[in-house]
Parts: structure tokens; C-alpha cells; sequence
């Protein structure tokens, strides 16, 4: 992790308001129902070149032709995720970045970034697009991914950090800066070889079927009747197809399903808890989409090391 900033309670408009000042016109989609988000957008130099620390807990947000229209996009953005994960797409490259992970976004070309409504953190470098393209010419494109292992991600990572650190040091801070050029240089002639860009297509299927997936299972989890077999046939793959797309995020169809599923629980839970008596929890499991309670029971004290009746901090026991 490169740094660690507080996040706090603000409006979707003023985080928008935010957004648009320090790094330009974005379309937000905030949580279903809800004023309010967890995040923040902070500000700041380091070497030479402005970084934004961008945290939310949004849907997602995009930059359309409508954005577009509005400023002409003057940076490649250099996203580095340092909390959750996010699946960023532009040119019709989808990629999944888990923390430490990067990727080169063109402001001045359309672009998505969604989140899934979970909390999500990155740091942007904003590198001007006229001198990247002075620099590089047509190697400069967005869309370019860089995993956390690659060894440009990491050494980016360590020229950043000395970066954080140094903040004040004026004539360091240039040298930092053509350091960060100098190692973008290298992965972008590096990424535009012919080997490297059926390596960066590979993965675009199956980063835009795990957004499908993951999208038709927030919408219908709480449905009984919903099975990772009837995701598949929806989604007019196979199941082999729709898990190895889920293992982009380290998990499966059904592990995720059950986890939105356990969400929703623990929401009634905390209400009900709130509310008073409330409803019980063989209830609240069935409108989860549970059909059994002695498995819910069993999910949820493997998630959360608790029974169900005694989350959170709940002392009587439901008498089922």
C-alpha cells in the first residue's frame, strides 16, 4: 500500500462536484437508493505531476461521450489500486485490478469503472496527455494493464513511494518524476509488442463475463430459485465458462452468490436489532433467499463466527 487516508461521509453530488474539479466531467452512479457515499477525493503533488486519492463506495463511474464533450481530456491516468477492486474497461480491454495492480486509462477516450457498490480505493497519477504523446506517440493508449507482480508495476510502486515520502525535496521530485516516465516508457514499447497484446486481449472475455455474472447475481440473490446453473443459462455459457471468469476475483459463482446473499442477512440483522423485536430470523433468512434455516445458520456462523440471533452484539436467542 503506497499511503493510507480516512475516509468520511459525503453527498454523491459533492463527491461528483469533487471528482470533476481534480480530474474532470465523470458520470456517477452512486448505491440504489442512498444520498450518501463513503469516500474521498484528495489532492496533491508529488514529483512534479498531480496525484488524486480517489475512495468510494459507488456503483460505478464513467466518463461517456457526453463527459467527453465537456473537457477535452487532458491526462493519461496512471490507476494504482490500493484497496477492494475495480473493473476498469476502455478500448475493449475489461480488466479486474486487485490491490497493487495498474492501469493506464486515456481521459480523452471513453471509459468505465465500476466497483459493484463495495469500497474502493485508488491513487491516480495524472500524467499529461500532450507530453506523453510527445514522448511516446501512438505507444501512449489507454487500456494497458499492469499486474502487481509485472516488475514496472513494482518499481513504479517504489518510485511513488520515495515520491510520498520526499514530497517537499524539489530537485529530487524531478528526478523522481523522469524515473516514472522512464519506466512508463519501458512497459508501454514493452505492451505494444505483438506477444504482449494477445496477452492483454486474453483476458477481456472473461473480465466483461465476470461484470455479467456478478450483475445478474446482485439483481436476483435474493430469489430462492436462483442457481449458479440458471446463471450460466442466462448468460448462455457454460459453468466451467462462468468459474473461471469468478476466479479472476479469487472466488466462484456460488461462493459469491452466498456472500450477497450473507450481506442482505446481516443489513436485516443489524435492523432488526435497531428496531426492537423485529423479524425473526428464520424470516429474514428465507427473504435472503435461503430455503433452509439450519444451513443459513450454519453459513452464517462459518462467515462471521456468530450465530445469526446474536449478530451484531444481540443477547436472546431466537426461539425457532
Amino acid at each position: 500500500m503506497l499511503v493510507k487516508i480516512p475516509s468520511c461521509t459525503l453527498t454523491v453530488e459533492h463527491f461528483e462536484a469533487d471528482l470533476h474539479e481534480i480530474c474532470g466531467a465523470f458520470q456517477i452512479e452512486p448505491r440504489s437508493h442512498t444520498q450518501d457515499i463513503t469516500g474521498l477525493i484528495k489532492h496533491e503533488y508529488l514529483a512534479d505531476l498531480e496525484v488524486a486519492h480517489v475512495a468510494k463506495d459507488l456503483n460505478s463511474i464513467r466518463r461517456t461521450k457526453k463527459e467527453l464533450a465537456q473537457d477535452e481530456g487532458d491526462n493519461f491516468f496512471l490507476i494504482i489500486q490500493e484497496e477492494g477492486q475495480a473493473l476498469m474497461n476502455q478500448h475493449d480491454c475489461a480488466r479486474i485490478l486487485m490491490p497493487g495492480d495498474m492501469i493506464l486509462i486515456d481521459s480523452a477516450y471513453a471509459s468505465e469503472f465500476s466497483f459493484f457498490g463495495r469500497f474502493s480505493r485508488q491513487v491516480s497519477v495524472h500524467l499529461p496527455r500532450q507530453e506523453m504523446l510527445q514522448r511516446f506517440d501512438k505507444l501512449a493508449r489507454g487500456g494497458i494493464f499492469l499486474p502487481k507482480e509485472d516488475h514496472s508495476s513494482i518499481a513504479v510502486s517504489a518510485i511513488l513511494s520515495k515520491a510520498f515520502q520526499v514530497r517537499e525535496n524539489v530537485p529530487q521530485s524531478h528526478y523522481l518524476k523522469e524515473a516514472i516516465f522512464g519506466l512508463i516508457g519501458s512497459m508501454l514499447y514493452e505492451r505494444n509488442s505483438q506477444d504482449s497484446a494477445k496477452h492483454i486481449e486474453a483476458d477481456v472475455h472473461g473480465a466483461q463475463l465476470l461484470k455479467r455474472g456478478m450483475a445478474y447475481i446482485d439483481q436476483h440473490f435474493l430469489n430462492p430459485n436462483l442457481t449458479i446453473h440458471g446463471v450460466a443459462e442466462y448468460l448462455n455459457v457454460s459453468i466451467r465458462h462462468l468459474q473461471r471468469a469468478f476466479a479472476i476475483i479469487n472466488t466462484t459463482p456460488t461462493n459469491y452468490l452466498l456472500t450477497r446473499r450473507l450481506e442482505m442477512a446481516c443489513q436485516l440483522l443489524a435492523q432488526r436489532q435497531t428496531g426492537g423485536d423485529g423479524e425473526r430470523v428464520s424470516t429474514i433468512a428465507y427473504n435472503c433467499g435461503f430455503n433452509d434455516v439450519s444451513n443459513f445458520n450454519k453459513q452464517f456462523r462459518r462467515a462471521f463466527q456468530c450465530s445469526p440471533s446474536k449478530y451484531p452484539n444481540g443477547e436472546q436467542e431466537d426461539k425457532e
